[in-house]
């Protein structure tokens, strides 16, 4: 696909010591992933580092798969290689990270996703949310316990449901979808949509052309909101 731009940026934010969150784009590949870390003692930063350079190293070595297994086992080999070093120190039990990658193949996008970092899609002036949370918060919407917005009053937002590295069988949820000319993609983890809601994600998207002054004014705007999380983001422009 002609003319994709991608641009990405991440930053600790005002409240917490380190960033725990990684990016990684490689536009050649048609490739970018978003992780969000947990963990104590700096854990969580070294489960998304692991995450992040797993997938780069996996997506060349299954150059010649379908894209759906390529993310597929680009992401169990990840959960796979978080989990083998928290068997080497105590101060590792426990770590996992989040998980959105996206796959540009020809005029089709897939994604693949653990957790609750996020994929969008910004088509003709509508914003939607791709991908669906994997957290306490969402299941409970989704069983009908509460409205959205009485589960976001009620329900801690940070409960995570699935992630890498964590006990017990992985569950990926892969999708596609059709890549027009002109869609914006934006991968983020919840540092940014905690802060920011839909339709000012969307007016800024919409507003700024450029993509990299699109994920600075995306972070800034985060930031100048409380920063309460690490934000991170990766915008993907489709060409014509």
């Amino acid at each position: 696909m002609n003319a994709t731009h991608y641009a990405g940026l991440s930053d600790t934010g005002k409240v917490r010591e380190h960033n725990e969150d990684a990016f990684a784009f490689i536009p050649e590949l048609g490739l970018a992933v978003v992780a969000d870390g947990m963990g104590a003692h700096a854990a969580g930063e070294i489960a998304s580092q692991i995450a992040v350079s797993t997938v780069l190293s996996m997506m060349h070595l299954t150059a010649g798969a379908s894209p759906r297994d390529r993310l597929d086992t680009a992401v169990t080999a990840a959960h796979a290689a978080i989990r083998d070093k928290a068997q080497t120190s105590l101060r590792f039990d426990g770590m996992g990270t989040t998980i959105v990658l996206t796959l540009v193949h020809g005029r089709q996008l897939y994604h693949a996703h653990v957790g609750d970092s996020r994929l969008y899609r910004l088509r003709a002036g509508r914003l939607e949310q791709i991908t669906r949370d994997h957290s306490l918060l969402q299941e409970s919407i989704d069983q009908g316990l509460y409205s959205p917005a009485e589960a976001r009053a009620r329900v801690a937002r940070n409960i995570l449901t699935r992630a890498l590295g964590l006990d017990g069988a992985l569950k990926v949820d892969i999708g596609q979808t059709d890549a027009r000319a002109g869609d914006r993609y934006l991968l983020c983890s919840d540092g940014l949509y905690e802060m920011l809601s839909d339709p000012e994600i969307s007016a800024l998207l919409q507003r700024i052309p450029d993509p990299q002054k699109q994920v600075r004014a995306l972070v800034d705007m985060a930031n100048d909101r409380g920063g309460r999380d690490n934000i991170s983001v990766i915008v993907i422009d489709i060409g014509g």
